[in-house]
This record gives C-alpha cells, structure tokens and sequence, in this order.
C-alpha cells in the first residue's frame, strides 16, 4: 500500500502543465503517445466493427460472431447472457467500457443483455488480455478481456450537432425506442448521449421433452408444448460521453451512465409430478457510475495517464416460495459501492526499450438488509510494471503484477441479532477464503488478506507484411467474489481462489489483399490450467446460485477463422467462419465419475459463418451458428447431456432516405429453423423470431 501512495503521488506530481505536445489520437488508439503503434496490444484483438454493430441490436448479438467464446444465454429478452473465452468462465473475462472495469466485487459475471450497441465505435476481444504498452494495472489481471469502445461522434460539414431516432420492435412483444443527441461545442470539446427504453413480455412458446431411465430400467417423461412465462422486462439505460477537443495538449473522456430494469426471473422447466413449478421471482436493478481518463505526454520519453470510476449498484430480488406462488415474497436489498482510481507512466528508454509502471486502487462495500450480514468491505491493490521491446518486425513483452486484497467483515455469523430471511446467505466467519485472517478490530469486525504475483510474457513476429506469428504465457489469479460469498445458498461458505496458468500460440496470414478482395487467416492452439475452478449453477432461478470448486481443470484448444471481401462497383460480398475445439478436462479425482470428464457446458466443438451481400444500398446477412453436445456436470453421463443444436439467423438492411433525411430499416429473422434447444440445462431457448429496426438521422 505504500508503494501505491508513493507513486500515485509521483505520477500526479509528473503530470502537473508544462512541456506539453499537441497530442492527435485518442487514448484508445494510441495511450497519448503519438505514436499509433503503441496502441495495438502485442497479440491482436478479434474485433467487430462499427458496420457489423450496426446489425447487432445488442452486444451479445455481436461477440457471438468470435471464435473460442461461448454466449451462456438463460433466455428470452430478461434473460442473464454472459460470456465465457477458452472455457475458462465469465468471471475471468474482463468487460471494459472505454478502458475501464465495468465488473466489481459484488458480481463478476456481467450481463451483456443490458448494453447496446449504437454508441459503441467497436467491440474487441483479447483471449489473453490486452497488453499494451500504456494501460492501468487492473488491465493485466483478467485471463481474457472485452472492450466496449464509445464511438466519437461524427458531424456533417457546416453543422455542430446531430441526431438520431430509433424504434426495435417485433418478437416477445417488444418495444424499444432510442435516441441519440451529439453536439460539438466552440472549443471542440464534443457531447454524445444516447438513451433507450425496453418493454417486452418476454413470452414466447417452446416444446419441450425429457425422457430418462430410472434405475429399475423402465423409461419416463414427458413431451409438451409450453409458454415461457414471468420473463418481461422493462429498462432504461442513459449514456453521456465528453470528449476533448482534438489537438489540444491533454486528451481526455468522461463517461455517465444510468440502468434501470425490473423483470422477472423464470426458472428452469422440469416435471415434479403433475404438475409444472412456476417461479413468480422478480429483481429490480439500479445503477449508476461515472468515470473519466485523462492523458499527457510530456516531453519526448513520459507519456502519463489517470482514470477512476465511482459506481453504485443497487438490487432487489424478491423470493417467493417456490411450492407456495401465491405467498408473501421475501424481499432481499443489496446496494454495492465501489471506487476506483488508477495511474500510469510509460518511460522510452531508448530507440527499442519502453517500460510501463501503474499502480490501480478500488474500494467495494457490499450492504444488505439481512440480520448477521458480513458487510464485507474489499480494498484491491494492483500494482504493474512492464517492459516492451520492439525491433523490426518483433515485439516482446513481460510484465508483473502484484494483487493485494484486504477483505473486512463488519460482523460474523452470531455476532449481530436476529435472524435472515429463509435461506438467505450466511457470511464465512472470519475470513475470506484462501486467505489469511487477520487481526480483529472491534466486536464483530474482523479482516483477511491475500497477495498474489502474476508474470505474464507476450510476442509477436510479423515474419513478413502477409504473416507473423504470436503467443502468450501468463497467471492470473480471482478471489471468489462477493456474489460468490454471499448471495449463494449452496457450497459459498468455503470457496477457494481461482489460479490459472495460461499459453498460446498462433499464426496469421493475409495471403490476398486488393482488387481480388481481401482473405485473411488466423489459427490459434492454446492449454490452460486452472486449480480451484468456480463452477456456477443456477438452482431455482437467475438469481439464486450454487456455487463449488473444481480442484484441477486442464484446458486444450484450436480456433480456426477465416474471412474473406471483394468489392466489384456496387456489388459487394464476403464470408467468413470460425471453428473452435476445446477439451476441458476436470482431472479433480481419479476415481469419482468426473474423472476427465468435459467440464460443464464446455462443448467439444463448435462455430459459426456468416455470408453478406450488398447492392446499392442494402445488405443480406445469413449468420449459422452451431454448438456440439454438453454436459451439465463433469460426470458426462447420458442424464446430464444436453444435444448439439444449429441456428441460422438472417438480416435485410435498406439505407434510404425521408424528407431529405437518411434512414435505415432492419429486419431480422432468427432461429429461421426454429431449432428447439438449451444454452443451460432445463432453460430454454426461443424458437423463431423476428425483429424490425428503423433509424432515422435528422
């Protein structure tokens, strides 16, 4: 902790005006260091640009199209969707707007269902993590990382401000309006907002069937046609965006947001005797954060960068009993608190020698309306350095970081009165897992640390300008988080860390560019190991989680992708896809069932393709999608299989115009099979559907 004052304090003081030069990229696409390569990360992103966002009404929609990522999807409209890089589960995947951390102590897993994506520029994914020459600490602590990336407003000639209208409709019965107001002021500091209301039934019909053998060898099930109902969803989410003007010495973002929902949280379908279990369950969700970056080169070797996040989340789940719908519900508050601050310092030591030093500190406190509650407190230090050499055609870089957590409990089980609500969470005593406890301040309060070090090594070799290879080695390390601790019913209590060792290698090859189109190649093989792997399984609904350790996991996997354009006068065309394999072996017990058995939901293989086509003004899009068999658990037995499924989505985009006004019309046809299949065991998903999306720019 006293390195992170020290050099907090330096930096600052490093950063105070003077010396300044004209900076003209944006921290994303350079760190401030007018430089543009050392923007890129040493292994590239997979990334999906503004014009395929354009077809993907919501971010899920979008990194399905990435290759060794898996969309865990409960759903309907409400449904929780998080995604999963490499099997090594959502909670190692870091989700970034602007470069910053959205996740937090409290709940890791980040629904994507909730952000959309018309003010996004772009979204990239990097399997393992970005490394980047200028970058916060917390940075090089996920396995892998999302990036969400606002887009900078752009203004016709002669006008200062912009606006667009928008309106989804169609399936569940959802209605969704939009806007988006931009403004650039005389100083050409630049405004972007955008905000968007969801209502929706989130109904829709589904066929389900389930026959298993019992253990006196005779076969029961059933085979129905079913309305999947307490799934609506009613949100609001409000953005403003302020970047500086461009060519202006310091370079800088702020960022606001806003998210209000309430819904209802459908629970899995099974049979118990005659009859169906209707979950009546509902959560009501509002939160807010506000954070900023700021960037300054000074002189020709330091280039110095500061960012920092307030949020504040606050849920309400209501539990009504399962066997008993029409009962009271017992209604849950949880309201987390975070803060977070970072800065960093990029050093050129020479014509091939850069060194990036950066310290990040966040604070999360976790209340509840619950008798004998822990209130747990979490105060995470990353502290990064790293070194990057780059000579030619080679770029190599090592870092480390240094995590330390320091968890506080206002209170132990027993040393508050009154009991929790029926089955509510009841806190570790004394400690966080894996941790050390620490001394106790006060009646009921105690504290738990933990420190961690992470190496990580990344190169890259362009062998020529049409192919280059590279790869990765590195550890990172998760504490079990506060949803993990506290809002589980089932194995929470003695969670372990998670530690996982990671290595890659890949190549890529451009072997045509130009007038003949465009074909690019990419291959990848990696191996992970992960001890104390946190397995997450939802028990009667989304809210409610069961949460156990994997002892040892070991990973191997290839991803193969390719991508293929040509442009010929108005006629334009491409393809592309994307295979994945992936064996996740749970090698905990050599003489349970499990034994390398594949972990849960892992598919051994799937993929996706996807074909376009456009002419004078439209777009034909025809995405397939398809996932082999998993399992629910690592005994890999015939009950716990769920089958292999296809989907195939299509889109027709038209731009056209209004009164003088440019307009676009979307309509899109999913599942056109109308494949009847699971994502997650006994949640179904929706069969055919089709939503309708017009824009409009005034």
């Amino acid at each position: 902790m006293a390195f992170a004052g020290i050099f907090l304090t330096a930096v600052l003081w490093a950063a105070t005006p003077g010396g300044a030069v004209p900076v003209h990229d944006r921290p994303d696409t350079l760190g401030a260091a007018a430089v543009t390569s050392e923007a890129s990360s040493i292994v590239p992103p997979r990334t999906v640009g503004q014009e395929k966002l354009r077809l993907s009404p919501t971010v899920t929609s979008a990194v399905r199209r990435f290759a060794g990522v898996q969309v865990r999807d409960y759903g309907g409209v409400g449904g929780l969707k998080t995604v999963n890089v490499r099997s090594l589960g959502s909670e190692h995947t870091g989700v970034f707007i602007d470069g910053i951390q959205v996740d937090n102590a409290q709940n890791m897993q980040v629904d994507l269902g909730r952000f959309g994506t018309s003010s996004l520029q772009a979204i990239s994914i990097y399997p393992g993590g970005k490394v980047s020459v200028l970058q916060s600490a917390r940075e090089y602590a996920s396995a892998s990382s999302l990036y969400l990336l606002g887009a900078e407003p752009l203004f016709e000639e002669g006008r200062n401000h912009s606006l667009k209208a928008g309106l989804r409709t169609g399936a569940f019965g959802t209605v969704a309006p939009s806007l988006s107001w931009s403004r650039k002021f005389s100083s050409g500091v630049s405004l972007a907002t955008c905000a968007e209301a969801v209502r929706s039934t989130g109904r829709y019909r589904f066929h389900v069937k389930d026959y298993r053998v019992l253990d006196d060898g005779t076969t029961a099930g059933y085979d129905t046609t079913m309305t999947r109902a307490n799934c609506d969803l009613h949100s609001l989410r409000t953005e403003a965006r302020l970047f500086s003007a461009p060519g202006s010495g310091d370079t800088w973002s702020a960022l606001a947001g806003f998210y209000a929902s309430g819904r209802g949280l459908p629970g899995p379908v099974y049979k118990r005797a005659d009859e169906y279990p209707l979950s009546l369950d509902r959560q009501k969700d509002r939160d807010f954060f506000l954070q900023g970056r700021w960037a300054r080169p000074l002189g020709r070797r330091w280039t110095v960068m500061a960012r920092a996040k307030l949020s504040c989340s606050f849920l309400e789940y209501q539990d009504f009993p399962e066997f008993r719908p029409e009962g009271s519900a017992a209604v849950f508050t949880y309201t987390n608190s975070s803060a977070y601050a970072s800065a960093a310092a990029l050093f050129r030591a020479g014509r091939y020698w850069k060194l990036n030093l950066a310290q990040d500190l966040q604070y999360s406190y976790l209340d509840a309306n619950l008798a004998s509650f822990a209130y747990p407190g979490r105060t995470t230090s990353y502290s990064a350095v790293s070194a990057m050499f780059s000579r030619g055609g080679l770029d190599v870089s090592a870092s480390l970081l240094l995590q330390g957590t320091f968890d506080t409990f206002a209170s132990s089980p027993g040393t508050a009165g009154g009991q929790a609500p029926s089955g509510s969470p009841v806190p570790p005593a004394g400690g966080i897992p894996g941790g050390d406890s620490g001394s106790t301040h006060g009646i009921g309060r105690s504290r738990a640390t933990r420190t961690v070090l992470m190496p990580s090594l990344s190169g890259r070799w362009k062998v020529s300008e049409r192919f280059s290879l590279d790869g990765f080695a590195r550890r990172t390390f998760r504490m079990p988080t506060f949803n993990d601790l506290y809002y589980t019913t089932v194995g929470s209590k003695s969670l372990l860390p998670e530690d996982a060792l990671q290595f890659s290698f890949g190549a890529a090859w451009s072997p045509l560019s130009g007038p003949e189109g465009d074909l690019s190649l990419k291959a990848d093989v990696y191996r992970n190991y992960l001890r104390n792997k946190i397995i997450a399984v939802p028990t009667s609904n989304q809210f409610r989680w069961s949460m156990y350790n994997l002892g040892k996991v070991r990973m191997t996997g290839a991803e193969l992708a390719g991508e293929y354009s040509r442009t010929a006068g108005r006629v334009g065309f491409g393809l592309a896809g994307r295979w994945s394999f992936q064996r996740a072996s749970d090698l905990s017990d050599r003489d349970a069932l499990t034994w390398k058995g594949q972990i849960p939901y892992i598919p051994l293989h799937s993929g996706s393709a996807d074909l376009y086509a456009t002419f004078d003004g439209w777009r034909l899009d025809l995405i397939c999608f398809t996932t082999g068999e998993r399992f629910s658990t690592s005994a890999n037995l015939p009950a716990y299989r769920l089958a292999p499924w296809t989907s195939l989505d299509a889109a027709l985009a038209k731009e056209f115009k209004v009164l003088g006004r440019q307009a676009t019309a979307r309509l899109s046809l999913n599942n056109l099979l109308d494949e009847q299949y699971e994502v997650v065991d006994n949640y179904p998903m929706p069969g055919f559907n089709a939503m309708l999306n017009l824009e409009v720019y005034f």
